[in-house]
C-alpha cells in the first residue's frame, strides 16, 4: 500500500486521540447551544468585554434573531452579514443557522453590496450592532433531522471563489480540532479572527461545541494582552503574522500576558518562517501550534501540543485524510512519500465545502486539490513549502 501523508507513524500519534471522529446528523445549533442550555443554562457560554452570557440566554437571543431573520427576510432567504467579529455579529450568525437561513459572510474590505447582488440576497446587514434581536423570549426551533445538513448554510470566499458549509462540514471542523487537539476541560478560548474565515468560525463554533467559554477579542496587541490577564484564557487562536507583530512591537504588554496560555493556535495559510514561531512562544511562554487549512477544506495540518517541530506544520488533524499527488493533474503519487521531494497537497473529509457544479475541476476522485504544495520527513511531519 503506497503511503499517504494521512498514514503518519503510530509513534507521532498519541494513543488518547481518535484519527477519525463521527459527525452526528444534528445542526449546529443543537450541539453547540441547546444542548448546553438544556443541561447547564447557567453556565458561561460568552464573554465580550464586561459582557457574561449564559447558554440560557444565548439560546434565547440567538431564537429571537432567528426569528426576526426570518420575518426580515423571508424563509427561505439569503443573508449577507459583515463578517467583522463580535457578540452581536455572532449571536446573527447562529440565528441564522437556527432558522436555517443561507448566509454569506463578507469581509471587512469586501463590497457587501456586491457580495448581496452576487449572492441573491433577500437582506443584507450591514452593521450587525444595529440589528438587535433584543431579549425576545420567541421560541424558534432549530433546525430539524429532515433538513438537508449537508445542504449550503454559510458561505465564505474561498481560494478559488466563494466556498459553502454545510451545518455537517462546520460541525466536522470544530470536532475534529477538539478530538486532535485535545484540550483542557474548562478552559476559555479566545477568538480574534474575523467570520469570514474558516479559522474565524472554527474558533467561535470550538469552544461552544465543547461547552467551555468562548471568549470574544480583539488581535491588536494591547486589547489581546489585556483579555489574556482578565480573562485567563487556555487557548487563543490568532494569525501567526499578527502574533509576530505584537511580539515585536509590544514587547513590553505581551511580557503581562506570559505563562497564562497553556496553547496559542497559530494560523498560516501557506510557508512560515519557524524563527517567528519560536518567538511568539517565547515571548508569551506557551505552546505554539501551527494551523494549516482553507475555507474550502476547514482545517487541514494541525501541530500538538505534546510534539511539534517548529519547522513544520504539523500532521494531518482528526478526519483530514490527506494525500500527497502530482500537482500537474492531481493523481496520487504511487511511491513512498519520503522519496517524494514535493507534492501538491489533495483533501479528503466531512470538512470539505459542499462542492457545486462549477468546483468540479477543483475535485480529482472527491478529494480537494489545494494547489498547496508540501514535503514530509521519515516521520510523517509535514512541511508546506513557498507557491
Amino acid at each position: 500500500m503506497p503511503k499517504t501523508i494521512a498514514i503518519t507513524p503510530s509513534w507521532y500519534w498519541p494513543d488518547y486521540i481518535d484519527r477519525v471522529a463521527g459527525i452526528p446528523p444534528f445542526a449546529v445549533n443543537e450541539l453547540c447551544i441547546d444542548r448546553h442550555a438544556r443541561l447547564h443554562p447557567d453556565d458561561t457560554a460568552i464573554i465580550a468585554a464586561s459582557e457574561r452570557v449564559s447558554y440560557a440566554e444565548l439560546q434565547q437571543r440567538v431564537n429571537a434573531a432567528a426569528h426576526l431573520l426570518r420575518e426580515r427576510a423571508g424563509d427561505p432567504a439569503r443573508v449577507v452579514m459583515n463578517g467583522e467579529l463580535s457578540l452581536p455579529a455572532v449571536y446573527l450568525l447562529l440565528g441564522c443557522l437556527a432558522g436555517g437561513l443561507q448566509l454569506r459572510i463578507a469581509g471587512a474590505d469586501d463590497d457587501i453590496e456586491g457580495a448581496a447582488r452576487e449572492f441573491g440576497a433577500d437582506l443584507t446587514i450591514r452593521d450587525c450592532a444595529a440589528f438587535d434581536p433584543g431579549e425576545s423570549g420567541v421560541a424558534v426551533q432549530a433546525v430539524q433531522a429532515g433538513v438537508d445538513f449537508a445542504g449550503p448554510a454559510i458561505t465564505i470566499a474561498g481560494r478559488r471563489g466563494l466556498a459553502s458549509h454545510s451545518h455537517r462540514s462546520l460541525l466536522a471542523t470544530a470536532i475534529s480540532c477538539a478530538t486532535f487537539l485535545h484540550p483542557l476541560t474548562g478552559r476559555p478560548w479566545l477568538a480574534t479572527l474575523p467570520l469570514n474565515r474558516w479559522e474565524g468560525l472554527a474558533s467561535v463554533l470550538l469552544p461552544l461545541f465543547a461547552g467551555v467559554p468562548l471568549v470574544i477579542g480583539s488581535a491588536s496587541a494591547e486589547h489581546l494582552v489585556q483579555t489574556i490577564q482578565e480573562q485567563q484564557p487556555g487557548y487563543a487562536v490568532l494569525d501567526l503574522s499578527t502574533a509576530t507583530l505584537a511580539t515585536r512591537e509590544a514587547r513590553r504588554a505581551v511580557r503581562k500576558a506570559r505563562d497564562i496560555l497553556d496553547s496559542m493556535l497559530l494560523c498560516t495559510e501557506g510557508a512560515f518562517d519557524p524563527g517567528d514561531r519560536q518567538r511568539v512562544g517565547k515571548s508569551f511562554r506557551c505552546n505554539t501550534l501551527t494551523v494549516f487549512g482553507l475555507a474550502e477544506t476547514g482545517a487541514v495540518f494541525a501541530s500538538h501540543p505534546q510534539w511539534y517541530l517548529d519547522e513544520s506544520v504539523g500532521i494531518p488533524i482528526t478526519n483530514a485524510h490527506v494525500v500527497p499527488s502530482d500537482p500537474r493533474n492531481g493523481s496520487p503519487i504511487q511511491t513512498l512519500w519520503e522519496l517524494v521531494e514535493s507534492a501538491e497537497v489533495t483533501v479528503k473529509g466531512p470538512m470539505l465545502m459542499c462542492a457545486g457544479d462549477d468546483d468540479a475541476a477543483h475535485f480529482t476522485d472527491g478529494r480537494f486539490r489545494t494547489g498547496v504544495i508540501a514535503s514530509s520527513d521519515a516521520n510523517g511531519m509535514i512541511y508546506l513549502l513557498p507557491d
